[in-house]
């Protein structure tokens, strides 16, 4: 593999010196251009980012490509302000703000506006089931989403927006290789068919090894345990992007099919995060040990324009879920089960916009209907894997059902003078459950923009959003994750002061947003509970406030982007907080990323992340004692890449923590996970063009 390195680093070098000059749009881009790239994600049309009702970071193909980025966690961790890491037994997860739960359930996922968070779970896991290689950009608005998107949009919402066939107009074929076993294979095929006709199709597969990483039994929480082991960091077992997308004048077309899954480094199932030995235990369904899920998605659509003040967009969609958990109960038992659910759904969106001079009105409706079809759960004892051995014992695990949302929603979009605009709106939900109380959740959003001068933007804003909910904890049948039928929605409201500053003569833009922000009704596992009580109900709660930091210049050839984030506890019940901080999230955490072009073809790119010191209690296994004043070390971290182009081949090595820092990351875990260390990429990447 040492060879493999240095064969590449040689290429990379001899390529420098006689690659011949190509065309790059962003390296010809002034800062200005950068920042007023037009968006559509806050208000559901075309606007400034400037502009938009809520702060909002949009991270383009070039930055993507820039950090070298494995997976969508790293893109959001690196670029966005208040994102921050966050572990889970078995998926991978991030944090908006101090909010997170088991799974990525807080976050609303989208491509080209296509919801991806399943519907029983609400999960989308920003992990290696998204394919890079197809993306344009990604608009993140950052805070309450749901006056526009609804239930699940509670903190954050992420929309992918791919390339079009014309702007690729040939075909990409992408190949990685690196250690710890990382395989990557990418290709992206589109083209232009004519005036509003496009067609673009994307396949992609990443699988790893993982890192070794050695284990003290000392470090292992459960009193079984009594030898040293090894867990794995970062192993991916054959993850996969397949898609295809057409535009055929007012109508377009959108199919995906994925899949997402991680080999947990400890345990993850009954007595969560103990160390267990892989071969132990024989594959599942030809799984190994692991939460996975397959999502298939499609989307039908239809845009028209009835006059010069009529907009009219409608989407029909339907979206099927696959999981399937081979969990680790017992790694001294040699004890595995296996959990699985299906869920499907179908939905249409229909909106109206209404436009005068000064502005324009949004009037939409949605009808959302999901429905649980399937489930089992089984156990077994040697770490079998034979199927017969669970089918003959398999109970259900959710009970089968349906739920379906009507919502309503409109947006107000004014200039109340040159300087001064209004965007005002609010979406009304309803939700007929599967049993117990229905419920319904009013979410309204109300911003002023102001253009104080040439160089100076202010935007303040108020918006209150939901998360329903899942359907998974109200109605499964595992007693450890059982909650009341009458599960109340998740709140939160945020108000907003976002300043926009051109300083230098337009030559350093800087944001700064404070944020304020109250969590009610959070679900909260109750410690207190009996062994036929719910383990889970709405008592949790959270008051904070925040700073959040973003600046970028171009001095000359080097890019230099930087964002920094401080979150402050005030309150909370049934929330994790010591003091000021927030359990297992930084209070501080910041990122410089430079990138220096030596030419339209030659960039080196350096990222430093720094992550503070965290509160991370520590569960011991069989008890709810915790130590409530430990704390993980800061850590700092360096990354570092090559990207050399030759015409129509890409050469690129990465090294991801250079330095192979140790250090750890809490969340829905007993106790903090030892991070990845030293990881290293080559690839190659050529483009066919079709003139």
């Amino acid at each position: 593999m040492k060879k493999i390195y240095l064969l590449t680093l040689s290429l990379l070098v001899t390529v420098c010196v006689t690659a011949q000059d190509i065309d790059s749009t962003y390296f010809n881009m002034t800062l200005e251009e950068l920042m007023n790239i037009e968006v559509t994600t806050a208000s559901l049309q075309s606007e400034s980012m400037l502009k938009t009702p809520v702060p909002m970071t949009v991270v383009t193909r070039e930055m993507i490509d820039a950090i070298g980025a494995r997976n969508i966690k790293e893109v959001l961790t690196t670029y966005v302000p208040g994102f921050t890491a966050v572990e889970d037994h078995n998926e991978m997860n991030v944090s908006m703000r101090g909010i997170y739960a088991s799974a990525q359930q807080k976050i609303l996922f989208m491509v080209n506006g296509h919801r991806l968070n399943s519907r029983a779970y609400s999960m989308s896991n920003p992990d290696y089931s998204i394919n890079l290689d197809k993306i344009k950009q990604i608009e993140v608005v950052r805070g309450p989403g749901s006056s526009i998107y609804g239930n699940v949009s509670l903190t954050a919402v992420v929309n992918i927006i791919t390339i079009s066939g014309a702007e690729l107009d040939g075909t990409q074929v992408k190949v990685a290789s690196g250690n710890h076993g990382q395989q990557y294979i990418s290709g992206v095929a589109g083209t232009g068919l004519g005036v509003e006709k496009d067609i673009l199709a994307w396949g992609y597969h990443y699988a790893a090894d993982g890192e070794k990483r050695d284990i003290a039994a000392a470090d292992d929480y459960s009193s079984a345990t009594t030898e040293d082991g090894v867990a794995y960091l970062g192993a991916v077992q054959g993850n996969y992007d397949i898609g295809v997308q057409a535009r055929m004048g007012k109508f377009d077309f959108f199919f995906n099919t994925t899949k997402g899954k991680i080999q947990q480094p400890f345990s993850d199932g009954g007595g969560t995060g103990e160390i267990y030995n892989k071969g132990d235990f024989d594959d599942i369904f030809g799984e190994e040990p692991g939460l996975g899920q397959e999502m298939r998605r499609v989307k039908v659509g239809y845009t028209n324009t009835f006059s010069k003040s009529v907009d009219f967009k409608l989407d029909l969609y339907g979206d099927n879920t696959k999981v399937l958990g081979h969990l680790i109960a017992s790694p001294v038992n040699r004890v595995n089960s296996v959990v699985a659910w299906w869920d499907r759904d179908l939905g249409g969106i229909a909106q109206f916009t209404f436009h005068y001079p000064k502005g324009n009105v949004l009037v939409g409706t949605q009808v959302d209907w999901m429905n649980v079809y399937d489930s089992f759960l089984a156990t077994s004892a040697n770490g079998t894997g034979v199927l017969d051995t669970f089918l003959d014992t398999a109970t259900p695990l959710m009970e089968e059902g349906e739920e379906i949302i009507y919502s309503g929603f409109t947006q107000w979009k004014h200039n109340l003078t040159d300087d001064l605009l209004v965007n005002a709106g609010f979406r009304y939900d309803i939700k007929n459950r599967h049993e117990g109380d229905n419920v319904d959740a009013l979410s309204p959003r109300v911003a002023l923009v102001y253009e104080a001068s040439s160089s100076h933007n202010v935007r303040l804003s108020y918006s209150k959003s939901f998360v329903d909910a899942p359907y998974w904890y109200r109605y499964n049948s595992l007693p450890s994750y059982s909650g009341s039928r009458d599960l109340l929605p998740e709140n939160l409201q945020a108000l907003q002061l976002t300043l926009d500053s051109r300083l230098f003569s337009s030559k350093v833009y800087n944001n700064i947003n404070f944020f304020y922000q109250s969590l009610t009704d959070f679900i909260y596992r109750d410690p207190e509970a009996s062994a036929t009580d719910p383990k889970y109900r709405n008592a949790g709660s959270l008051t904070s406030w925040g700073i959040e930091e973003q600046v970028r210049t171009k001095v000359g050839n080097l890019d230099i982007l930087a964002n920094a984030t401080y979150q402050h506890a005030i309150d909370a019940t049934d929330y994790e907080v010591d003091d000021s901080k927030i359990a297992n999230i930084p209070s501080f955490a910041a990122n410089v990323i430079g990138t220096y072009y030596f030419s339209n073809r030659v960039f080196f790119n350096v990222g430093l992340k720094y992550i503070s010191s965290q509160f991370s209690p520590i569960t011991a296994l069989g008890s709810d004692s915790s130590v409530p004043d430990h704390y993980t070390d800061a850590a700092f971290v360096i990354n570092t890449g090559l990207n050399v182009k030759f015409n129509d081949l890409v050469v690129d090595l990465r090294v991801k923590n250079i330095a192979d820092t140790k250090y750890y990351q809490g969340g829905s875990t007993r106790f903090a996970y030892p991070q990845e260390g030293r990881w290293i990429t080559a690839s190659l990447q050529y483009t066919f063009r079709n003139n």
